[in-house]
Formats: C-alpha cells, structure tokens, sequence
C-alpha cells in the first residue's frame, strides 16, 4: 500500500471511528478550514468548525446517537486528478429516531466524499455529501 492509499485509508477509520464513538473532536483534523458537508435531510454547514460543532451537537442528540451500523460499510475510492480522489461509502444504519422518537426503518445510507491532497501531503474532506436510499419508484425503468 503507498503512502497516499495509506493516509486515505487513516482518514477514512478516522471519521468511522468518530461517528461510532460519537467523539466529534477527533474528527477535526480530516475537514479542511472551508470543507462543506451535508447530511441526508439537506443540512448543509460550511467550514471545518461549524462541521466538528454541528456534529457534537448531533452525537449529544439521543435521536441520533441510539442508532448503530449494521455491518461494516462498503467503501470505494476513484482517483480523480493527481491531488483528488472520491470516495463512496455505503452504509446500513439502525435504531436512528426522529424528533419524536419514533424509530426510522434501517437507513441505507451513502455518502459522496471529495478529498483533496494538502500542500504538507496530508489528505482532508473538502467536500462530504449524505444520502438515504429511497424505495419510490420514478422511473418504469428503476431497478
């Protein structure tokens, strides 16, 4: 494994280790200074700070923090220029609630992740996307 693959991979254990351990500071290293995110109920938050902050206030939330991942996650890597790679990541999530406390059926959830190559060789999000899988159809076509 080279060096880059290497460091990906420590970034990708990094955030599923924090969400899984709710520990949102440990997270602040992998987001650049003006990374957006936005999470599968169309939140968007700019910047690595009001990312980590949204994210402790997000793993404080009971709602939230009772779900689990079911399984391990399935991750892809595509290189995308010599300093930029996307990464998918697909996982199943259950136990989450709403406001209300009702129990959301298992999530079958995907993020879309951008990370850029720093100028100390350091690998950090600059751009992160979340979303759930939905059982409607729009298509005839739609498998």
């Amino acid at each position: 494994m080279d060096a880059d693959q290497k460091a990906i991979e420590t970034l990708l254990m990094t955030q599923l280790q924090g969400f899984a351990d709710r520990d949102a500071a440990s997270m602040s290293d992998i987001y650049t200074e003006d990374a957006d995110w936005t999470n599968a109920f169309g939140r968007t938050i700019t910047g690595r700070d009001a990312i980590i902050s949204y994210l402790g206030e997000l793993f404080a939330d009971s709602h939230f923090s009772d779900n689990s991942m079911a399984g391990q996650p399935e991750i892809s890597v595509r290189t995308v220029g010599e300093d930029a790679v996307a990464v998918k990541v697909y996982t199943q999530i259950e136990g989450q609630r709403t406001i209300e406390g009702n129990v959301l059926p298992t999530r079958h959830n995907y993020s879309l992740k951008l990370l850029g190559r720093q100028s100390d060789g350091s690998w950090k999000i600059v751009s992160e996307l979340f979303m759930d899988a939905r059982s409607e159809v729009t298509h005839i076509k739609n498998e």
